[in-house]
């Protein structure tokens, strides 16, 4: 009896441990399904209705690959992103070739691979937003890189595989294989952006000469060697004594470990989900300790020396996938006698389809396809047969009806896509890596990742987003390449508002943060919307200020007259000029006003460190004025300015703070007040947590502003923990 509907088979009950009604949970599991399966097929239909759009759609693929491979030619940046999408996909399609007893089709392991991309890699991210926004610190503590990171990723990568166990209907029919190709392809696509971030961000003349992931005392970091499996791994090339495989392998191998325990938890008890989780823990403390060698403590490097040091890793996984496949096949084998066969098979084993495979390719061609699919398919047959619950048995019939299809497609073109790609590896393997930045996780990239972005012309971004396209356009569907390309440009276009959140998430939680920061990213993520960047700046600003008047009382102030008059003052006392304010922002603060005023940094010997002008504690800012007024001034011998503007905020805003930075945290031992500072001053523990600094510039000009935020991103790229930011014509 096959069992359809939405509600769940007599065998789960109604009632699970505590009270919970489990056939609730089912009816709203199949509702988001059927929901989001309705959705999926009025977008199939759109086309149908619309077949002027399938036109639109072929002249954008092909304007696309054209000037995709013009950038090619033009842009080093689009060439980096070449080579690192060739090394995924090479360990893709290595992963794909060892899972022999998979059932997934290759768009369903791509789909696994573009979740990496699109669904884990935007959580981690959230999550160490709430993290730091619960206990403070920065993404560079040792705590966090070594520990909190660690621990998000290897959790989160798995969390495609928990959608797909959750909603698909075929998902108690998956093989051990299907497991591992998930978990691996979710690392794939994980690791394609943070690579991909790291060659950006280092493709100057050092990684260009010596690779992107080489350092001064352990030579070349991340191995991409084309000889061998899986590659991408973490270890120092001098004097090596740690490694961590890459992030495919350890999330492989704990997938795996699910699969074998869902698969044998009726005989081995709810205890065998200690092996998955076991897994989990070792991928974590390989992790960990490769992130923090030189930071963690002795006995959690002792526990990482037990288990190998990450070099057993790889090794394990390798024998876990052996036993998955001579499980899997030992399974098929029981139900051999109602799947299709051929003459010549007595059992069903990898190797022998291999055989059939590339007989098929050699003596009858045209029937290669058909071959690799009916392989496939009676896989997907024998696991459903032998472990597929209702739902799963409800798709049979669909499933043998494609099994008596055969495909007539161009003779060996699975063959040469092979032969492409090894090329192209080759091609990646001798072009070389490009030196690793210090941050050891994606999240730590932000702020140096939208510098790079910024510094890019207009050209260059635009190779890259149809770079991005075309590339994912092999193996997906439009849609899925357009939001893969979108997420692709919009990472690193968001870098400087994405690294604020997470070193400090409470500004999300006001309401007109909220919503500035929601109007902001559906802005970024609409094609073309930077076109409207400056009315959704004016939306925003207004949004802000109907929320923040919503929010706070009204204070009580005297009216204007109606005439328009002015009130006048009390008799005999004199009027103060109040320092000039931006009448766009209310919270802004003249360095005047600040608390602290005139506070000076010295040394051991008491020497001046030089000083700032005026610094408030409680909001963590530093205050810096700045005076424009001889900028134009013209030299009398040569009739041309003295300095140039770039010159002056070079001097004046990126050399004196670079230097009044370094001094407050490693030359300075107090501080004291000059003669205009007030008499009271912070201490120097208080004010070297202070990550603000807000210059306020008397001049204002369009070369000014220019040159200014040149500066600025000189000093936002030298010194990521820290925000910049200026004001102009402050009197």
């Amino acid at each position: 009896m096959i069992w359809k509907g939405n509600h769940p088979p007599a065998f789960m009950g109604k009632t699970g441990k505590g009270g919970m009604d489990t056939e609730t949970m089912w009816r709203i599991r199949s509702g988001i399904r059927d929901y989001a399966e309705a959705v999926y097929r009025f977008v199939r239909e759109i086309p149908k209705r619309y077949p002027l759009l399938t036109t639109f759609y072929a002249v954008w693929c092909w304007i696309s690959l054209l000037l995709f491979i013009a950038g090619l030619f033009l842009y080093r940046d689009s060439r980096t992103m070449l080579v690192q999408y060739l090394w995924s996909f090479y360990v893709m399609l290595q992963s794909w070739l060892l899972c022999r007893s998979k059932t997934f089709t290759w768009r369903k392991t791509a789909l696994f691979m573009l979740l990496g991309i699109l669904l884990v890699i935007p959580v981690t991210a959230w999550t160490l937003m709430g993290v730091h926004g619960l206990v403070g610190g920065r993404t560079s503590d040792t705590w966090s890189q070594a520990v909190i990171t660690p621990i998000a990723e290897e959790i989160w990568k798995l969390l495609p595989l928990g959608l797909y166990l959750l909603f698909s209907r075929r998902a108690s029919a998956m093989s051990l294989s299907d497991y591992a190709l998930a978990g691996a392809a979710s690392g794939i696509g994980f690791q394609l952006m943070e690579e991909l971030s790291r060659r950006w961000l280092n493709s100057g003349i050092i990684g260009r000469t010596y690779g992107y992931s080489t350092t001064m005392l352990g030579g070349e970091t991340i191995h991409w060697d084309f000889w061998t499996l899986f590659p991408g791994r973490f270890e120092e090339s001098i004097f090596p004594t740690i490694m961590t495989v890459s992030h495919p392998v350890h999330t492989a191998m704990v997938a795996l470990g699910l699969g074998l325990a869902v698969r044998y938890r009726k005989r081995l008890s709810n205890w065998v989900f200690t092996l998955p989780a076991l897994l989990l823990a070792w991928s974590i403390l390989d992790h960990a300790a490769y992130n923090g060698q030189n930071s963690l403590p002795e006995w959690f490097m002792t526990i990482s020396d037990w288990t190998g040091s990450g070099y057993h890793t790889k090794d394990t996984f390798l024998l876990m996938l052996l036993l998955g496949l001579v499980l899997d096949y030992f399974a098929l084998n029981r139900v051999r006698s109602q799947l299709p066969m051929t003459a010549a098979e007595r059992f069903l084993d990898p190797l022998s389809e291999i055989v059939l495979m590339w007989r098929a390719f050699i003596l009858r061609r045209e029937s290669f396809s058909s071959v690799m699919a009916l392989a496939r398919e009676r896989r997907e047959l024998g696991f459903s047969l032998l472990y597929g619950n209702p739902e799963a048995v409800s798709v049979q019939e669909e499933l043998r009806a494609r099994m008596q299809h055969h495909y007539r497609v161009a003779a060996g073109l699975a063959l040469l896509l092979i032969g492409v790609v090894i090329l192209a590896g080759f091609a990646a393997y001798w072009q070389g890596q490009v030196q690793l930045h210090a941050s050891a996780c994606f999240s730590c990239m932000f702020d140096s990742l939208q510098n790079w972005w910024d510094r890019l012309s207009f050209r260059e971004k635009g190779a890259i987003l149809l770079g991005a396209f075309s590339l994912a356009l092999l193996f997906v569907g439009f849609w899925p390449a357009l939001g893969f390309a979108f997420t692709a440009i919009s990472i690193p276009a968001s870098g400087h508002e994405i690294a604020k959140d997470i070193r400090d998430p409470k500004r999300l939680l006001t309401p007109e943060n909220a919503a500035a920061a929601l109007l902001a990213l559906a802005l970024s993520r609409v094609p073309f919307g930077r076109l409207v960047k400056k009315g959704g700046e004016r939306l925003r600003k207004w949004l802000e200020k109907l929320l923040k008047r919503k929010s706070r009382p009204e204070p009580d102030i005297p009216h204007k007259p109606v005439d328009g008059r002015e009130e006048k003052g009390e008799p005999g006392k004199p009027e103060e000029k109040e320092p000039s304010k931006n009448p766009e922002d209310e919270d802004y603060v003249h360095w005047s006003k600040a608390k602290y005023k005139g506070v000076e940094l010295y040394d051991s010997r008491n020497g001046a460190l030089g000083e700032f002008d005026g610094i408030d504690v409680e909001n963590g800012i530093f205050y810096e004025a700045k005076s424009a007024e001889g900028l134009n001034r013209i030299h009398p011998k040569t009739g041309k300015p003295q300095q140039t503007p770039q010159q002056f905020t070079d001097k004046q805003l990126y050399q004196k703070t670079k230097t009044r930075i370094n001094n407050l945290m490693e030359k300075a031992v107090g501080t004291r007040t000059t003669p205009d500072g007030t008499s009271e001053i912070p201490s120097l523990e208080d004010i070297k947590s202070i990550r603000r600094f807000q210059f306020q510039l008397d001049g204002d000009s369009p070369e000014l502003r220019a040159a200014a935020e040149n500066s600025l991103n000189r000093l936002r790229q030298e010194f990521p923990d820290y925000t910049f930011s200026i004001r102009f014509g402050v009197k």
